[in-house]
């Protein structure tokens, strides 16, 4: 790492899912937040909705999986881990394009590369509290930001590993996509070995969750305001208690 305390650009393909046209607000929403917080800012907006060609669907989305937005974020995934596996970078770092990143995101962010240590592990770390999943605090370790989960939290921001991308785009080819991306994650990952990690406390949090923007892949549209609160409400209590808090 050339740069020491920035964005380790020389070791971590970053890119953020986006849409060629519309969601200008988010764009701009995402060249704010990364640039002050000095993280690259790359869209990948390849396979929107009028790109998923019926080719496209016979060899990469199982036939009962329709809904045309979510089969769209779930191919920007996979396209990018495709497109990280022809460089020869460790380490592919994937956001959507609602999130909002901690004002020490690089900081910690490295730490978090240190203490995963061998980039050759099948691994993913979850920056992000989606659906606000917390390890419990009573459970936190002072100096520790990888956590043991035994489920994924949302897509929203993640890193893995060259090995869990191979993994995962040869299990995609050979079975197809049948679910949102945040559920493919999770049950092709169970299959596959893949380490699941959180990190705490999270360092990212998803816009369509805490209130920020309206969800683009859900026909549910909850006034914002009942979002914001319900989410901090869940937020607080799940922090302390872990994410099976009744509430």
């Amino acid at each position: 790492m050339a740069d020491e305390a920035g964005f380790p650009r020389d070791l971590v393909f970053t890119r953020i899912c986006h849409v060629k046209q519309g969601y200008d607000d988010r764009r701009r929403h995402i060249v704010r937040e990364f640039e002050r917080r000095g993280v690259p800012v790359y869209f990948y907006t390849e396979w929107d909705r009028p790109d998923i060609t019926p080719q496209i669907r016979d060899e990469l989305v199982a036939p009962g999986f329709t809904h045309p937005a979510a089969v769209s974020l779930a191919l920007k995934h996979f396209g990018i881990w495709r497109d990280f596996l022809e460089t020869d970078q460790p380490y592919c770092l994937v956001f959507e394009d609602d999130v909002f990143l901690a004002r020490d995101f690089v900081a910690k962010f490295r730490q978090g590369l240190a203490e995963l240590g061998d980039p050759n592990r099948k691994a993913v770390i979850y920056l992000g509290n989606g659906s606000n999943y917390y390890t419990p605090s009573w459970k936190l370790r002072r100096g520790q930001k990888l956590y043991p989960a035994l489920h994924a939290r949302c897509a929203d921001s993640y890193l893995i590993t060259r090995p869990t991308a191979e993994a995962r785009c040869a299990w995609i080819e050979q079975n197809k996509i049948y679910t949102a991306i945040d559920h493919q994650i999770e049950q092709m990952d169970e299959k596959l070995g893949v380490e699941m990690l959180w990190f705490e406390r999270p360092i990212a949090e998803q816009g369509s969750e805490n209130g920020a923007f309206h969800t683009s892949v859900s026909s549910k549209r909850h006034p914002l305001l009942y979002k914001k609160l319900k989410w901090k409400w869940k937020k607080y209590t799940r922090m302390i208690f872990g994410h099976n808090a009744r509430s």
